[in-house]
């Protein structure tokens, strides 16, 4: 961070690629170290050329850094628009590098709305990267576990989890630039019976907090897969208060109505919570989660409503309600009855309740004719 703001500090009278590129470099790390509003004064604070075009390079830099802001500010479909002109621009000039932070923004923000088919896309572009030597970003894959995870169930992201944890490097790169992930570590490897894993990711953790004291937004990814790890519902309420990610907020408030839940005189205040987090959810966009804190909300007697569809228009296709069309849409990838309730948080009956229904209104009599009417619809 000190090099980053001594080179874009250098004034460049003929604007070089390069001294531009720096710029935005600078903000990149902002954004990773959570000083969103430092980051924002930063990226209003580059001067656009007057005398020439900027050429691709820059360009596609711009719109993925800002991308990349409105995304870690909670404007999900705002950050996506951004990243998209940019990929639009670096795929078409070959400016490799910017491909894999695009496509795991890209990957990540599908997960979020529950586009699993566009999340699975971005997710074996990352893979084309790996295999061409460009991927080298701990982050890509990350996500690609959570998406493994989602579609398969929690032991098919089993070896992609011990790779991440078992290599430092990984490790820590991966925690000083995605403040989610220590907390998602320390929830997988409990699922995955795996103490020692969650207790590396907490040691990690808590090694890049001391090593960037200045940097709230690391202290409390710290706290938050410590107090997962330990059941501290303290620990939980300092880690939401030390995020400036609204999404990762939500995801602190969430995990400390679990631990709230287990003391039933807790369970007003457990509810209580969970609204919280199904409201920041909602505002960011994260469709996904809000189904799952629904879900939850469900368990306590709690009726609410959640968006549970993928991107669809307002007016659905042959009738079907939104719930239906995000089942006919997993449905037609090939996802079973149990992988469709996994996603959307409902239960295999209530999947197969709802695809009785898909059939009668799109007239089909089978998996397999389904997802051949879906490709042409």
């Amino acid at each position: 961070m000190r090099n980053a703001v001594k080179a874009t500090a250098v004034k460049c009278q003929e604007s070089h690629d390069l001294c531009r590129l720096a710029q935005f470099w600078y903000v990149a790390l902002l954004v990773q170290v959570g000083e969103l509003d430092a980051g924002w004064r930063a990226l209003d604070a580059i001067k656009t050329r007057r005398d020439a075009p900027e050429s691709p390079r820059v360009a596609a830099a711009s719109h993925a850094v800002r991308g990349k802001l409105l995304f870690a500010m909670g404007g999900i479909d705002d950050a996506i628009a951004e990243i998209e002109v940019g990929l639009r621009i670096a795929e078409r000039s070959g400016v490799r590098p910017l491909l894999a932070p695009c496509y795991t923004v890209m990957a990540l923000g599908a997960l979020r709305r529950a586009d699993m088919r566009v999340c699975f896309d971005f997710v074996d572009r990352l893979a084309v990267e790996a295999l061409l030597g460009y991927f080298g970003q701990a982050a890509g894959a990350w996500v690609t576990a959570q998406a493994v995870e989602s579609r398969s169930g929690v032991a098919s992201a089993a070896d992609l989890v011990s790779g991440i944890v078992t290599s430092p490097f990984v490790l820590r790169q991966l925690l000083v630039s995605e403040p989610a992930a220590a907390s998602w570590l320390v929830r997988i490897s409990g699922k995955l019976d795996a103490p020692d894993l969650a207790e590396m990711s907490v040691a990690a953790a808590f090694a890049a907090s001391d090593e960037h004291p200045r940097f709230r937004v690391i202290r409390g990814s710290a706290l938050h897969a410590a107090g997962l790890l330990e059941g501290d519902s303290g620990r939980l309420r300092e880690a939401a208060d030390l995020y400036p990610d609204r999404w990762c907020r939500a995801s602190a408030l969430e995990d400390m109505a679990g631990l709230l839940a287990k003391r039933y005189s807790e369970k007003d205040k457990a509810i209580r919570v969970l609204e919280s987090a199904r409201g920041a959810y909602n505002a960011v966009g994260a469709r996904r989660d809000a189904s799952r804190v629904v879900s939850k909300l469900r368990e306590f007697g709690v009726r609410r409503g959640a968006v549970r569809t993928v991107e669809c228009a307002d007016i659905l296709p042959h009738g079907l309600t939104k719930t239906e069309f995000a089942v006919a849409d997993l449905v037609s990838q090939g996802y079973s009855n149990d992988e469709v309730g996994r996603q959307l948080f409902i239960s295999r009956h209530t999947v197969a309740f709802h695809l009785k229904k898909v059939f009668q209104k799109v007239n089909v009599a089978s998996r397999v004719e389904l997802a051949a009417t879906w490709k042409v619809r």
